[in-house]
């Protein structure tokens, strides 16, 4: 049980209790897988931000609008843009005129972004097969639910 700061209210019912371990312990995993996920994957000399961008894009065939992969990274337009000219600058990514706004790209991932989320996603499913080693299906068909809610309803505007 994680210790309470003296500026944290004490939570006094058992289901506030729990609420309160179970964030603090997603953000404590989200902590540590972030980490050592980096550690490993330090020789690719690429940024979680464009792994993001690029695992997006590999999820949207049809590509996707600039304003619709910032959204679903959650990040500015402006951060997303310094992202997408490294990519790009690496052959990772590639945008696309839209044809019927003159003001908007569509972003497709190329051969070399798929063959650097290659690479990545070998070190992570290797952390991702020790991390949850010994948990039961079940359990981790109900923990995926469950965080899946919680996600949604951390959305933007949402609360």
């Amino acid at each position: 049980m994680p210790h309470r700061l003296a500026l944290v209210p004490e939570v006094t019912s058992d289901r506030g209790k729990l609420l309160f371990d179970i964030a603090f312990h997603i953000t404590l995993a989200t902590r540590r897988f972030r980490a050592r996920f980096m550690e490993r994957v330090k020789g690719t000399g690429q940024t979680e931000s464009r792994w993001s961008a690029l695992y997006m894009l590999a999820e949207a065939p049809e590509g996707l609008i600039q304003s619709e992969l910032a959204e679903r990274m959650g990040v500015q337009g402006p951060t997303l843009v310094r992202v997408l000219d490294a990519l790009e600058e690496q052959g990772m990514v590639a945008r696309r005129d839209v044809p019927h706004d003159r003001r908007a790209n569509r972003l497709f991932i190329e051969p070399a972004g798929i063959e650097m989320l290659h690479k990545v996603d070998l070190i992570a499913s290797g952390i991702r097969e020790k991390v949850f080693a010994g948990i039961s299906e079940a359990d981790l068909i109900t923990t995926s639910r469950v965080l899946d809610l919680v996600t949604t309803r951390l959305g933007r505007g949402r609360l």
